[in-house]
């Protein structure tokens, strides 16, 4: 299977480009659900000084489902969210959802989204991220155990799921380190843009060997002598995207995935506040108490960002 976008306009459209359209309670049902396996990869990041290395296990899911070229994804939000829901819906099913969102009002739309996401959630969980050698075995054996049919359907719907995982998750490693979408920054490089270039290839270096524009670029580099280009690029590829110890991962992956749905600048902080707490965002340890605590930790956030877009000489 290859990961290449899909037709952004005939399945999930409304999904991948409004993000706003999420309601507070999807929302949540995100962070509830995503936050463990990204947060368990952040601590990784860390454990490498800001330098990103995938644990062997999903270095080898990349190579082992033949996803090499998931950065292609990154041509849209829409794409992003196309290749999770075409793992676990057919054309039928599609095309029914489609036709009820589009008829549906922005509020009524806001719930139809939620219910499908929730409603997706016993599917996804069967796709578990073994994190220790003892769940790995355990997860090699039930598959071995499945008959070719069910193997040949298991790969099928993983490479689906681990193509949306990555984009998703170098996306919102994109807008924590950069305070922008990864997807904006391979649309503006694209039209030119050589900050966003580096910038995009800094989060995700797959991007360079995978986006043809990303690869004729940097070829057409070798001819253009004086261009700034290759110190631009190194400089950028030299500097980890990931600096320094954050405390609060998880928060500040909810504000990434808030940000992300135009609610961290329009809604009130002491919302913001309980709709992490009914989350569970941090956990016990971490929880934020209240909303000068939360309203700090956002500031942070920000000035992180401000690091990361002001770098670059």
């Amino acid at each position: 299977m290859k990961c290449f976008p899909l037709d952004e306009k005939s399945s999930f459209q409304a999904l991948g480009q409004t993000p706003a359209l999420l309601s507070s309670k999807s929302v949540i049902f995100v962070l509830q659900t995503g936050m463990p396996d990204v947060e368990w990869l952040l601590d990784k990041i860390e454990s490498q000084d800001g330098w990103f290395r995938f644990p062997p296990y999903l270095s080898n899911v990349i190579t082992n489902l033949k996803i090499e070229n998931y950065p292609l994804l990154y041509s849209s939000e829409s794409a992003i969210v196309n290749m999770l829901m075409k793992g676990f819906l057919d054309d039928e099913q599609i095309m029914e959802f489609n036709a009820e969102l589009e008829a549906a009002s922005p509020e009524d739309g806001s719930e139809f989204v939620g219910a499908l996401m929730e409603g997706l959630d016993q599917a996804i969980e069967q796709i578990e991220i073994p994190k220790t050698p003892q769940q790995q075995k355990e997860a090699l054996a039930r598959f071995n155990a499945m008959s070719p049919e069910e193997q040949k359907e298991s790969v099928r719907v993983s490479q689906h799921f681990f193509c949306f995982f990555f984009a998703s998750f170098y996306q919102n490693l994109s807008v924590m380190v950069h305070g922008e979408k990864l997807t904006s920054l391979v649309v503006q490089a694209q039209t030119g843009n050589d900050e966003a270039f580096v910038k995009a290839v800094q989060i995700d270096r797959r991007i360079l060997t995978s986006i043809p524009y990303f690869r004729e670029r940097y070829a057409r580099a070798q001819d253009e002598a004086n261009s700034g280009f290759y110190d631009l690029l190194s400089y950028r590829l030299s500097r980890p995207p990931y600096r320094g110890k954050i405390r609060y991962k998880s928060l500040w992956l909810a504000f990434s995935i808030l940000d992300q749905a135009g609610l961290l600048v329009t809604l009130p902080h002491r919302e913001i506040l309980e709709m992490c707490d009914e989350a569970g965002v941090g956990g016990f340890s971490n929880r934020v108490q209240d909303v000068n605590h939360l309203s700090r930790r956002i500031k942070e956030y920000r000035e992180f960002q401000k690091r990361g877009l002001t770098s670059t000489p």
